[in-house]
Formats: structure tokens, C-alpha cells, sequence
């Protein structure tokens, strides 16, 4: 295989298992096995198995890192175990004392933090099937990979690091809804939070964005509003700079 770094988003209905704010511990899953993902690729069990013991927590060389949307410059913590089970590839993280792990801790408790995704090569696959075959029957997926070198596992502000372009695709008003309640949930979170202005500015930039990308979706053709993000997104980010010039 080439040497691809490759990077899938997945939202799992338990991602993040446990959270103790005091100890800065958290658990959770950063993979699924055996569901098919956007880019038609199953991760059946096993996959990690190797990359696990050769440079996993417990390995003579830990170098799988955990990070915030897969930013090197972003580290949340030291992973103390990954291991497979049933269900996927799941962690525990001491979670660092610094501001970034703080906020972290933060967005865990608000719910913002929703979606894992990991950071990896590809080392062994199988095609399942064709690709004409897979655009007829996609929920069969066209390759099962069996093996994978796991660099990083990434907790998500958004969805993926370029929080636009994984969910492009939606078209449905539920997933109107969805982008709605996620920028409902960011702008509370900015007006209430204690965390570090880089984080706010961060989250301000997602809202931002989902305000824009839930217009395009609606189809909104008032002229006057039809490239503007709401306007209490407006009011925050404004609020927001003229507090930093005080």
C-alpha cells in the first residue's frame, strides 16, 4: 500500500464512555469495527491488534498520540490504554493540566465533543466488491481493512478538520436539525463557558460556519440574508472582540 495518511470520522452512539473531571480521566472509542463508513472501508476486529503492541501505551515505544482535531500542535492527553473489544477500538486518557486539556474537559461535559476520528495507514485491505458493484449496494462497502499502523486518535470540536467538508452531503431537514442543535449547543457554550479565549475563538469560527452551511442548506433566498450567518452568531463573535480589546 502507499503511504497515505489517512483520516475517517465516525459518530458513535457511545464514543465518549466516562468522563472524571477531577482525575482529568477520559474513555471512550476512537473507531468502529464492522459498519461501513463514508468512504465504503469496514475496520474489522483485529486491525489495531499490531500497531497496538508495537507502539500502544503499553508498548517499549508509545507513540500513538490523542489529539484535538488531529492539530499535532493540540495535544489533549497521554493515552493509558487502547484496546479492542467487541465494539471498536476504545481508550482511556489522562487528560494534560494545561488549558487546552482543561477546555477539553470543558467540552466533554457540555456535549460539544460528539465525534472521534483517527489518523492512520492503511496497511492490509480486501476489496469486497467492484466499484460499480458498491455504488449499487454501498451498505455492503467496497473494502474491509484488516490491518492499520494508528498514528493519533483525534477527540472533534466539529467534524474532521475541515469541519465543512464531512457533511456536505446532507440534504435531509433532520439533518437541518442536527447542524441547528449543534450550533444552538456551540453558541451557548461560548456565552457560558470559563474556557481560554483561543478555544471560544475556535468554536465561534465552527458556528460561524454551521450558520452559513444551515442557510445554503435551507435554501434561503431573502437577499438580505442569504450570506450572512445568523445574526446571534454575529452578536457573539462581536461581544467577543470587543471584550479582547479591553
Amino acid at each position: 500500500m502507499a503511504n497515505i495518511f489517512n483520516i475517517k470520522t465516525e459518530v458513535l452512539s457511545a464514543e465518549i464512555m466516562d468522563l472524571n473531571p477531577k482525575q482529568g480521566i477520559v474513555t471512550g472509542y476512537f473507531s468502529k469495527f464492522n459498519n461501513v463508513d463514508g468512504d465504503g472501508d469496514i475496520i474489522r476486529p483485529g486491525a489495531f491488534t499490531k500497531t497496538i503492541k508495537e507502539q500502544g501505551p503499553q508498548s517499549p515505544l508509545p507513540r500513538i498520540k490523542h489529539l484535538l482535531n488531529h492539530d499535532p500542535s493540540l495535544p489533549l492527553g497521554v493515552l493509558k490504554s487502547l484496546t479492542e473489544d467487541s465494539y471498536g477500538l476504545a481508550y482511556e486518557s489522562q487528560i494534560g493540566s494545561h488549558e487546552g486539556g482543561e477546555d477539553f474537559i470543558k467540552m466533554v461535559e457540555s456535549g460539544l465533543i460528539t465525534e472521534h476520528s483517527i489518523g492512520f495507514k492503511i496497511i492490509k485491505r480486501n476489496q469486497i466488491q467492484s466499484y460499480e458493484n458498491y455504488l449499487k449496494n454501498p451498505q455492503l462497502g467496497q473494502y474491509e481493512i484488516t490491518e492499520i499502523k494508528l498514528y493519533e486518535g483525534s477527540s472533534l470540536t466539529a467534524w474532521g478538520a475541515n469541519p465543512l467538508t464531512p457533511i456536505t452531503s446532507l440534504k435531509s431537514m433532520n439533518d437541518v436539525d442536527l447542524l441547528v442543535a449543534k450550533h444552538e449547543a456551540i453558541e451557548k457554550f461560548c456565552r457560558n463557558t470559563t474556557a481560554t479565549d483561543d478555544t471560544i475563538q475556535m468554536l465561534l469560527l465552527h458556528s460561524k460556519q454551521l450558520a452559513q452551511l444551515i442557510l445554503d442548506m435551507k435554501g434561503t433566498t431573502d437577499p438580505g440574508k442569504s450570506n450572512q450567518p445568523e445574526e446571534s452568531v454575529v452578536d457573539i463573535i462581536r461581544q467577543f472582540n470587543n471584550n479582547l480589546k479591553k
